[in-house]
């Protein structure tokens, strides 16, 4: 009897391990930003730019022909992304990772504004 006991306890407690961990937040370490950049005026995607994050990771990247990035390891804190390329402005994107996400991917797009040219 004290067998069948102790194997019911052990099963509801297995029961309620198995049934909380779907109820659980899942807290991930990590995320990954990504997005894609595109020119203000034609809405042109850009190639090309270096996407970065110097104070804390110094995570970077460069856009591809189809301007998208993607920064892999953003780790929990505040976050200045950069956006820089030659006869753009430089874009600057606040970011926060808490870790409480469902998917630990957040998508951004961004518009960069051509430098005036000087007459």
């Amino acid at each position: 009897m004290k067998s069948i006991i102790t194997a019911l306890c052990f099963t509801c407690l297995f029961m309620a391990l198995f049934l909380s961990c779907g109820q659980r937040e899942e807290v991930s370490k990590s995320a990954i930003l990504s997005g894609r950049v595109t020119d203000t005026d034609t809405t042109i995607y850009l190639a090309g730019v270096k996407v970065f994050e110097k104070s804390h990771a110094k995570l970077s990247t460069v856009t591809d022909s189809a301007g998208y990035f993607r920064l892999d390891g953003v780790m929990f804190e505040e976050h200045n992304i950069y956006f820089e390329r030659d006869d753009y402005e430089t874009d600057t994107l606040w970011f926060e990772y808490t870790g409480h996400f469902d998917r630990p991917v957040v998508t951004h797009h961004i518009t960069m504004t051509p430098i005036a040219e000087e007459q």
